[in-house]
């Protein structure tokens, strides 16, 4: 038994077997991190091409419903991203410094955006006219994470029945005197 003590062989190999289990999380969390942000980026810029598309009148001019204006939207997303998970919303906001403005659309207690329901299709689409302000909230649920990672990322929300972190990005704009 005392051999089995002092011997150092494979002792190597056990510290690498802890080592590499915790090197290879925090790979996968890095990765996990970084694709999330790739979807970011990417519907930021197409939420900020979109919404170009109504801030000069030409959605208003093509007479984009709220399928075509999704369409359009989804032209300027990778192809890896399902279009069909895509939660599209566009208001007018009334003039005014009161709470029904911008206000209308954050959280009660101001830590937040308020999200609709996660419903494909279900958001609210209203095209503006001339020198009328608008608001675009544009939401792609991230379905792939582990529910460990979706729930340590925040939000706790859930698309069709599975944990999911939820990239938002918004645009909130007066139309020009087209």
């Amino acid at each position: 038994m005392r051999h089995y003590v002092r011997d150092r062989g494979g002792a190597a190999a056990v510290e690498f077997a802890l080592v590499a289990m915790l090197f290879i999380l925090s790979l996968l969390f890095i990765m996990t991190v970084a694709t999330i942000l790739f979807i970011n980026q990417a519907l930021d810029y197409a939420t900020t091409r979109a919404a170009r598309q109504i801030l000069t009148g030409a959605a208003q001019a093509n007479a984009l419903d709220q399928a075509s204006f999704k369409a359009s939207l989804c032209s300027n997303l990778p192809a890896t991203l399902k279009c069909s998970n895509l939660i599209v919303s566009l208001y007018v906001v009334p003039p005014g410094s009161s709470s029904s403005g911008y206000y209308t659309y954050v959280k009660s207690d101001l830590s937040g955006l308020a999200i609709p329901p996660l419903t494909p299709g279900s958001g609210q689409y209203t095209l503006g006219t001339r020198g009328q302000f608008q608001y675009l909230l544009v939401i792609y649920p991230i379905t792939f994470l582990p529910s460990a990672f979706a729930s340590m990322l925040g939000g706790g929300a859930t698309f069709n029945g599975a944990p999911a972190y939820l990239t938002v990005s918004t645009a909130a704009f007066r139309n020009e005197l087209f």
